[in-house]
C-alpha cells in the first residue's frame, strides 16, 4: 500500500471516529439537524470510500440508517397486524365450530324446537348454581324450558323475563332429573348435592340395591317427569356407594357439561 493510500485510510478512520461521536450524541438528544449534518458530511466521503469495498458498505449503512430504521418499523407493524389477523381468524373458526355443534345438536332434537342463546351471567356457590341467558318470553322461552349444549344437559328455566331467562343447572341442590344408565337400564334420580356442586358433580340416587352400575357408566335423561326429553347426556359415574342400610345404591356423577365454561346454549321454545 503506497503512502497516499495509507494517509487516506488514516483520514477515513479519524473522520469515522468523529462521525460516530456525533451520531452517538444525536441518538441521545434525538436532534434531526445533527442527523442531517452527518448525512451531508458522509456523502462525499462515501463516494471516495466506495472504491474500497467493505468501507463503502460501512458508510452506506451509516448514511441509510434512518431509511433502514423506518423500513424495519414498517415491517414490525405489518407483522403485528398479521399476527392479530391470525388471532381473529382462530377466534372466528372457534365460534363457527361451536355454532355448528349447536346446530347439529338442534337437528337431533326433532321432538322440540330449540333456539340459540348466550350466557350473560352466572351465580355459583356451594349450594346453588344458576346461569342467566339473553333470551326470554319474547323469544318463546317458558318456565321449564330445557337448556342444552352439544356435550349434554345444562338445566331448565326457572324464571322468565321478556328478554332473559334464569336457568337452574343440574348442579343446583334443588335440581332433580330422572336418569337412566344406558348400559344397564337402571333408573334413578340425579340431584345436586352440597359438596359436589363446586366440583362440577352431582349425585345419582334411589337406585335399586341390585343395580349393575359401575364406575365409568354413562348416565342420561330417562324422560321421566315430563320436563327433560329422553337421551340427553348427564355425565359419567365416578363412584358407587351402598347406603348404610344396604337397601339402595347411589353414585357420584361427573357432569358431561362444565357449566362454568358454557357461553352459548340451546333452549327449547314454544313448549
Amino acid at each position: 500500500m503506497n503512502k497516499i493510500a495509507k494517509r487516506l485510510w488514516i483520514v477515513l478512520l479519524i473522520v469515522t471516529g468523529i462521525i460516530l461521536g456525533i451520531m452517538a450524541a444525536s441518538a441521545v438528544t434525538g436532534n434531526d439537524a445533527v442527523n442531517s449534518f452527518v448525512g451531508t458530511l458522509i456523502t462525499p466521503i462515501h463516494r471516495v470510500a466506495s472504491s474500497f469495498g467493505a468501507v463503502g458498505d460501512f458508510f452506506d449503512s451509516i448514511i441509510n440508517s434512518g431509511k433502514y430504521k423506518g423500513e424495519n418499523e414498517a415491517l414490525r407493524e405489518r407483522i403485528a397486524s398479521l399476527e392479530q389477523e391470525t388471532i381473529n381468524i382462530d377466534t372466528y373458526i372457534s365460534e363457527n365450530e361451536r355454532l355448528r355443534a349447536l346446530l347439529d345438536m338442534k337437528d337431533l332434537r326433532d321432538e322440540a324446537e330449540y333456539a340459540g342463546a348466550n350466557v350473560i351471567s352466572r351465580d355459583s356457590g356451594d349450594w346453588y348454581e344458576t346461569i342467566v341467558i339473553d333470551r326470554g318470553s319474547a323469544g318463546g322461552v317458558e318456565l321449564n324450558s330445557v337448556v342444552i349444549v352439544p356435550d349434554g344437559l345444562v338445566g331448565s328455566v326457572v324464571e322468565v323475563g321478556v328478554d332473559y331467562a334464569k336457568v337452574k343447572t343440574i348442579n343446583d341442590v334443588e335440581s332433580s332429573v330422572g336418569a337412566v344408565c344406558g348400559r344397564t337400564n337402571d333408573m334413578g334420580l340425579v340431584e345436586g348435592k352440597s359438596g359436589l356442586t363446586p366440583q362440577g358433580k352431582c349425585s345419582l340416587n334411589y337406585l335399586d340395591k341390585n343395580a349393575r352400575i359401575v364406575v365409568g357408566d354413562n348416565i342420561e335423561t330417562s324422560g321421566a317427569g315430563g320436563i327433560f326429553p329422553k337421551g340427553l347426556r348427564i355425565g359419567k359415574v365416578t363412584e358407587v356407594v351402598t347406603s348404610a342400610d344396604g337397601l339402595t345404591l347411589s353414585c357420584e356423577i361427573e357432569n358431561a357439561v362444565d357449566v362454568s365454561s358454557v357461553t352459548e346454549v340451546l333452549v327449547s321454545i314454544g313448549k
